[in-house]
Formats: C-alpha cells, sequence, structure tokens
C-alpha cells in the first residue's frame, strides 16, 4: 500500500493560561492518503480547529507540543522545518479555508488581489497574469461575472461568494492537502449544500486529499471517506464512514447523531440533547472524559481512562470500554 500523504503521530498540543496547561489536543494519531478525505466531528470546543492549526504550523506563542508529536507530509516532518520552509509550504502544498471568510479576507484588498498574492508569491506569475488566473479560478468555484467581481471587496459579495473566494484562495496553487474548518458556518442550509459539493467536486477533481472539520454528523456523511470523532482533545472514535454510521460504538458519537433532526420524524419531536458540559482541558477528571455525561457509564469509566483501541476486523476503532452496537443509516 502505498505511504500516506500525512500522519500525525501523537499530537499533543497544549496551551500555557493563568490557571495552568490546557490540553487543547492530547495525544492524536492518524493517517490520510492521497485522494481521501477524512471527516473530523465533534462539539465546539473539542480540539479540532487546533488539530487543523497544529498541522498548519500556524499556533500563537503560548503553545506547548509534545517531545514526541510528530507531524509527517509527504515523508517531510514539519516540527524540523524552519518558518520560511513552513510558509513555501503553506498555500503551495497545504492550504486550509478558515471558519469564518468574513474575518479571514482583507477587506481592504480586492479579492482579485488577495487570489493574485497567492500566485505571484508561490508561482511567479505577473500582476496580469494572476489577474487572469484570479477570474478563471473565480469561475471554477461558481462565482457570476467573475471579470465583474475579480475588482470587488468582501462586503460587496454575500456570504456564499465570500466563501467561495476563500475556496478559489485555497486553491489557487493546487495544493495536495485542503483543510476546511467549518466551511459552511453561518450560510443558510440551500448554499451548505453548494459550498459541500463544490469542495467535493474540486477535491475529486484535483486528486486532492481533504480534511473537512465539522460539528454536524450529517455534513461528513456524504462527503467523507472515514470519520474521526473528537471529544475532549482526543480521537474517541475512527471508521470508514459506511462503517461508522451502520455501527456506532462509542456512546459520545451516538448522542451527536441522535441530535441530527431527521425528516421522517413526527412533527414537534424534542430533539435529543447531550446531558452535561464538555470537561475543563485544564483539569481533567480521572477515568474517560466522557463518563460524566454518558448514560452507559459504569466504574471502570470513572477510574481508568480507555485507549483508542482497533477492533479485531482492523476497521473501526473506538475509545470505550463497554461500546455500543448502534446502527444508523447516514
Amino acid at each position: 500500500m502505498a505511504m500516506p500523504l500525512l500522519q500525525v503521530i501523537d499530537q499533543r498540543t497544549y496551551f500555557e493560561t493563568g490557571r495552568g496547561l490546557l490540553r487543547a489536543v492530547d495525544g492524536v494519531d492518524f493517517e490520510l492518503h492521497q485522494g481521501r478525505t477524512l471527516g473530523v466531528v465533534g462539539e465546539s470546543g473539542c480540539g479540532k480547529t487546533v488539530l487543523a492549526r497544529s498541522i498548519m504550523g500556524l499556533l500563537p506563542s503560548n503553545t506547548r507540543v509534545g517531545e514526541g508529536s510528530r507531524i509527517i507530509f509527504d515523508g517531510r516532518d514539519l516540527g524540523a522545518l524552519d518558518e520560511k520552509s513552513l510558509r513555501a509550504l503553506r498555500g503551495s502544498e497545504i492550504a486550509m479555508i478558515f471558519q469564518d471568510p468574513m474575518t479571514s479576507l482583507n477587506p481592504v484588498l480586492t479579492v482579485g488581489k488577495q487570489i493574485g498574492e497567492t500566485l505571484i508569491r508561490h508561482h511567479g506569475l505577473s500582476r496580469h497574469a494572476a489577474r487572469g488566473r484570479a477570474v478563471e479560478l473565480l469561475r471554477d468555484v461558481g462565482i457570476p461575472q467573475p471579470e465583474v467581481r475579480v475588482d470587488q471587496y468582501p462586503h460587496q459579495l454575500s456570504g456564499g461568494m465570500r466563501q467561495r473566494v476563500a475556496i478559489a484562495i485555497a486553491l489557487s496553487c493546487q495544493p495536495r492537502l485542503l483543510i476546511a474548518d467549518e466551511p459552511t458556518t453561518a450560510l443558510d442550509v440551500t448554499v451548505q449544500a453548494d459550498i459541500l459539493d463544490l469542495l467535493r467536486r474540486q477535491q475529486i477533481e484535483r486528486d486532492m486529499s481533504m480534511i473537512l472539520i465539522t460539528h454536524d454528523m450529517g455534513v461528513v456523511a456524504g462527503r467523507s471517506d472515514e470519520v474521526a470523532v473528537m471529544y475532549a482533545g482526543r480521537i474517541v472514535e475512527w471508521a470508514e464512514t459506511p462503517e461508522l454510521f451502520r455501527n456506532t460504538r462509542m456512546p459520545y458519537t451516538a448522542a451527536l447523531l441522535n441530535s441530527i433532526p431527521r425528516v421522517d420524524d413526527p412533527p414537534h419531536r424534542r430533539i435529543d440533547a447531550i446531558a452535561g458540559r464538555p470537561p475543563d482541558l485544564i483539569h481533567p477528571p480521572k477515568g474517560c472524559l466522557f463518563a460524566p455525561r454518558c448514560g452507559h457509564v459504569e466504574q471502570r469509566c470513572r477510574r481508568h481512562s480507555p485507549p483508542l483501541q482497533l477492533a479485531s476486523d482492523g476497521t473501526h476503532a473506538q475509545a470505550c470500554w463497554f461500546p455500543q452496537s448502534v446502527g444508523t443509516t447516514p
């Protein structure tokens, strides 16, 4: 089997705070192969975005990374690269779409100039050539009248168009890995579907690998090859997407699935919520971090933290002492 494009090995990303060390990402391992999409799912604050920024090397000055943590991209240890080498890698080989396009786009530059900056920096294009390529990219991501939009500013565009501009910037240098961090936040449902379909088409056409970060299990159901479920800075369940929905084992994953409204639900059905609150990642409790919120908790769960264990068939892993078996149709 071919070597994975991306390997994340025992990633531990901690932040020094006034209260102590916050364990935002606490021992995450996974691999991603060329052309595959990994969905990373979990509640807000579970470490999804910090994991993405750890891969990109975009972390604040109060960060502490574990000594054994390694991120290997195409055979290169990103932790061993200097800042100049990392800057050359970002955008050209690894690109990221940030959560809010209104804050990630520069309000005082036209969208054409923002797309062109990346092309000039990484491909050495002239400004005229970069503008022409920007028009092509805007057309590729489905923006109407790209010759007009290229000279407009972000505030002149709708939320959906701004997100398409952010995608155009990310795709401009044909990266091998695209990280999409909540790419449909604050967009209405029909626009969300358009954006997700656009990302899927572009990924297939370009044979990119993609990490799709979301809190919505429905988003990854038909748009990922495999799913990693995160809770409190750790991966608590991993499987191929059809297998995860067909045979959910981690109670937290089952709770996420039960919180999704379905078209065949009876009218006025109360949406199931996950009881309690996520743990304090500065002073985490002993044992399984989901135990205080779990409906299947037993004494062992409160005493010992379960490791992420691969099942005997090698297709499913869960961090649970008493895994369930819940079938779900995505």
